[in-house]
């Protein structure tokens, strides 16, 4: 007798989600990727000899990723670097010689920069450049734009306000970073990590040289291996995307350009597109965020969760979160929120209900 209320009260919920009204889910897209809080791009300059003997290695243990700006005509072995794109790491444009930009040929700095690093590792296009210097002109600028760059980051430290939060109103051709350098204390880049948690935009940080009792890295702003790896692992406190430059930039300016359109919705099922109103080169999937209750009953106790695009199914879990114990961070979950990876212009998307 107990079995069958049982079954009576999950089949009447199921009626209830496929019968009583039009199935409209809280549906948004997220700031960052995987919803998190904020994001935050590592990047290292002229590719010194601290970064793949020090920096990549501490990088894989923890499973993050970073972007190094390399000066082409430096690069005598380009193994290294194969090796750290493998990894998910970038490598991005910073010229073949480390001019200033005044009457330097464009064609000789950086295309030939563009095309020895897409060369020498065909399986990363290059999409990001790092001014050297921190110096650029208005044509340098506009050359970097034309030639399919999405975004180039100076030295200059970032004031209130420019950490890209929410908004499209910026530019990403002068993107601003935290340089990191000997005398950076612990404190200082934690208040910058919680500042950008805070306000849900995004972080970059600048480092030069990394070393160690073996490593002789002292090219600029030497930092030692030690202080680096407390660096990261303050990182990881912080419900913080950590990402390439160029990742973080291009869901940034995707983020930016999209919008949620409705198509249609049924009692079990709920169709919509993401529209993508600027134009972009490529379309870079995004996150969306929505709960899974209706008129009060959590979808995960009476119906199954079906998300398609384009024929195929998209994966679905639950939004996760960091909790802070004695310590030591752990993830949690939530009961009612999920997340899935979606492609703007890619097709109708359908969030289904299966009895």
């Amino acid at each position: 007798m107990l079995r069958f209320s049982i079954l009576a009260l999950v089949a009447f919920m199921l009626a209830g989600c496929a019968d009583r009204h039009p199935f409209e889910p809280q549906l948004s897209v997220a700031h960052w990727k995987d919803n998190y809080k904020g994001a935050v791009a590592l990047t290292f300059d002229a590719w010194t000899p601290g970064h793949p003997s020090i920096v990549v290695p501490e990088l894989q243990k923890r499973g993050m990723v970073a972007t190094f700006n390399v000066i082409t005509g430096n690069v005598s072995d380009w193994e290294p670097l194969r090796k750290a794109v493998a990894l998910g790491n970038e490598v991005a444009n910073h010229t073949v010689t480390h001019p200033h930009p005044n009457g330097i040929s464009f064609e000789q700095e950086i295309l030939l920069a563009k095309q020895k690093i897409e060369a020498e590792i065909p399986q990363q296009r290059v999409y990001t450049f790092a001014y050297p210097y921190g110096e650029f002109t208005d044509s340098l600028r506009l050359y970097l734009e034309e030639s399919g760059y999405v975004a180039a980051r100076g030295v200059k430290t970032p004031m209130p306000g420019e950490d890209f939060a929410f908004s499209d109103s910026v530019d990403y051709f002068d993107t601003k970073a935290y340089s990191v350098m000997t005398e950076t204390s612990l404190a200082d880049f934690a208040t910058q990590l919680g500042n950008v948690e805070q306000s849900g935009g995004m972080l970059t940080y600048l480092y030069h040289s990394i070393y160690s009792d073996s490593i002789k890295d002292f090219s600029y702003a030497w930092v030692i291996d030690s202080t680096f790896r407390q660096q990261l692992e303050t990182l990881m406190l912080y419900d913080l995307w950590v990402a390439t430059y160029a990742d973080m930039i291009r869901y940034h300016r995707q983020y930016c350009a999209t919008k949620i359109e409705k198509v249609k919705s049924s009692p079990t099922a709920y169709v919509f597109r993401l529209k993508a109103e600027k134009s972009l080169d490529e379309q870079t999937p995004l996150t969306l965020l929505f709960k899974s209750s209706i008129d009060g009953i959590y979808v995960e106790d009476a119906c199954k969760i079906k998300v398609m695009q384009d024929g195929k199914q998209l994966s679905v879990k639950p939004v996760s979160f960091n909790i802070l114990e004695n310590g030591k961070v752990r993830k949690a979950f939530s009961y009612d929120e999920y997340v899935f990876d979606a492609m703007p212009n890619g097709g109708d998307i359908s969030i289904e209900l299966n009895k």
